[in-house]
């Protein structure tokens, strides 16, 4: 759907370009804050959830979005694997907004054509 797309390169040579938001960890980060892992996996379930809600789709359609979801927090996961586990300063989760956001348009601008 999305993930082969060339908006989907460009998100994630996006992501690449942007790698040094996330070399500053948080040091003040609250215990039991959500790691960047699991800000990631909140973000994309709201989005595939709004998705969902906001277009028609029939089920196999919305397996395939389920799918992509899947495929782009993989993706995620091998660019931020160093990252992944620790607690996002306030800078990183607005980057996490936004990227998912992003991601989200994709989908949106997919379904729509």
């Amino acid at each position: 759907m999305i993930t082969q797309s060339k908006g989907y390169i460009e998100l994630v040579q996006y992501l690449t370009e942007h790698l040094d938001v996330f070399t500053q960890p948080d040091p003040d980060a609250p215990e039991g804050a959500l790691t960047v892992r699991e800000c990631f996996e909140e973000q994309l379930a709201e989005s595939v959830m709004q998705i969902n809600q906001q277009h028609s789709l029939d089920e196999t359609a919305r397996l395939e979005v389920v799918r992509e979801a899947d495929a782009i927090l993989y993706d995620l996961e091998e660019v931020l694997s160093s990252v992944l586990d620790k607690r996002p300063s306030p800078t990183q989760e607005a980057f996490i907004v936004e990227f998912v956001g992003l991601v989200k348009n994709l989908f949106d601008s997919k379904i729509m054509s």
